[in-house]
C-alpha cells in the first residue's frame, strides 16, 4: 500500500528564498528553480513544469532559442540576466556553465558573465571585452577560461567555468568575434 503525499506536488515558495519558487515533488524538494511572482502556479501531479514563462528581452529570448534544452536547470539565471545588463548591451548568446554552481554564460556586445543563484550562494563574474587577452576553452577538463593579462602558465584567469560541450564554447565565442569584441578562441 502506497501512501499519499501530505503535500501534492507544486511549485511553492522556497524556505530558503523569499525571492524564488521550489519545486515541491510531493515527496521533497528538488534543485528546480523560478523567479517568484505574485502568484504561484497550480499543483501538477507529472515531472516539473516549467513555472509561468515571463517576458524576456528580445535579444535573451533569441539567444536562449539557439540553446534551448541545453540550459537545464539555468532558467532561473536566464531570468535574472537582464537586471545585470547594461543599458544598451545586447546579449549575443548564452549556454549552461559551471562555476561555484549551475548557471548562465551569457556573451554580450560588450563583456562575458557568470551568473549563478543558489539556494545559499551567489556568484556573478564578469570580464569586459576590452580587457581580454585570450579566451581558452579545454576540451579535457571543459574548462572555459578568460586571461585579462598575457595568457601563461602563471597567469591567473579572470574568469573560469566549466562548459559542458566544446559546441556552446565555440557558439559564445563566435559571437564575440562577430561583435568585434574578443580575442579568438583558442581550444587546447
Amino acid at each position: 500500500m502506497t501512501q499519499s503525499p501530505v503535500r501534492p506536488p507544486a511549485w511553492l515558495p522556497d524556505p530558503l528564498d523569499d525571492s524564488l519558487v521550489r519545486y515541491w515533488d510531493g515527496g521533497r524538494w528538488t534543485f528546480h528553480t523560478a523567479v517568484r511572482r505574485v502568484a504561484v502556479a497550480e499543483p501538477v501531479a507529472a515531472a516539473p513544469p516549467e513555472p509561468a514563462v515571463l517576458a524576456l528581452r528580445p535579444d535573451i529570448a533569441a539567444a536562449l532559442d539557439r540553446v534551448r534544452g541545453a540550459l537545464t536547470g539555468s532558467m532561473k539565471e536566464v531570468h535574472l540576466l537582464a537586471g545585470h545588463l547594461r543599458p544598451e548591451e545586447r546579449v549575443l548568446a548564452l549556454t549552461a556553465a559551471q562555476g561555484e554552481g549551475f548557471g548562465v554564460l551569457a556573451c554580450t556586445d560588450r563583456r562575458l558573465l557568470f551568473l549563478f543563484v543558489g539556494v545559499l550562494r551567489r556568484q556573478f563574474v564578469e570580464v569586459d571585452w576590452n580587457q581580454a587577452k585570450g579566451v581558452f576553452y579545454d576540451r579535457a577538463s571543459k574548462a572555459f577560461t578568460v586571461y585579462t593579462t598575457k595568457p601563461t602558465k602563471r597567469a591567473v584567469p579572470a574568469m573560469s567555468v566549466r562548459v559542458g560541450r566544446v559546441e556552446d564554447a565555440q557558439a559564445v565565442a563566435h559571437a564575440a568575434q562577430a561583435a568585434s569584441a574578443a580575442p579568438r578562441l583558442d581550444i587546447v
